[in-house]
């Protein structure tokens, strides 16, 4: 989750997030408009409603926009945003690369009701995805995986799983380029975990197959999920 002030002092708030590449990469984002303070969180390390609150208490501005980054802090968030002693905007993003898309679309110059249109517009047209560690046997959606095999997720769905972490991969990413529409997303965006996958496979496999397509690589720095992706 972060927060972000509004045009009246372009003072970023503390976002939440895990992984020392994530934080730097949201707080290289928000250079623009000012320094930024991130709350630690993450799939295991939920802030709560008075955490998030004390971040927005904070901030030197009238308004702000709060993004939870994780389906499970949305209800702290509006729980915060309901609390808060200034006009609080809640931007539904559910994954670290989805709040990465929002502040993308974030402008300095715009009110939070301006900047939040924009940021749940973002947020929707961005494909998220995530490959980890089993850590049981499963059987979901058609997809059977072994407990310490790898499964990757496409909108919180398993759609692969197997001993193979390219072939995991590269399933997830077929089906994160795959817009509907018959045209492939033209940016795919890689988050490596504190477990650093080896990718030079996977970009090769990636640069053969979908040669116009540009790809992004950062250390996120993430625990539990050794890659993170999101196509655009």
């Amino acid at each position: 989750m972060w927060a972000v002030a509004s045009r009246t002092t372009r003072v970023p708030a503390p976002p939440v997030a895990s992984g020392d590449g994530n934080r730097r990469l949201f707080e290289s984002l928000a250079a623009p408009v000012g320094p930024i303070r991130v709350v630690e969180g993450g799939q295991t390390i939920n802030p709560s409603t008075s955490d998030l609150l004390a971040a927005v208490q904070a901030l030197a501005a009238e308004e702000a926009i709060l993004l939870p980054n994780n389906s499970n802090v949305l209800l702290a968030a509006e729980q915060a945003a309901l609390h808060a002693e200034r006009h609080v905007v809640v931007v539904p993003s559910d994954s670290i690369p989805a709040g990465l898309a929002a502040m993308v679309a974030y402008d300095g110059a715009r009110g939070a009701a301006e900047n939040a249109e924009e940021m749940r517009e973002a947020v929707a047209s961005v494909a998220t995805g995530e490959v980890t560690v089993a850590s049981r046997d499963v059987h979901l959606n058609g997809v059977s995986i072994r407990e310490g095999e790898w499964v990757g997720l496409a909108g919180g769905d398993p759609v692969a799983g197997g001993a193979d972490f390219d072939e995991v991969a590269i399933a997830v990413v077929e089906r994160l380029l795959d817009n509907g529409t018959g045209e492939s997303r033209e940016l795919l965006t890689l988050l490596t975990g504190a477990e650093e996958p080896r990718l030079d496979a996977l970009l090769q496999r990636l640069a053969d197959a979908h040669p116009t397509l540009e790809v992004d690589v950062h250390e996120g720095g993430q625990p539990h999920y050794p890659l993170l992706l999101s196509a655009e």
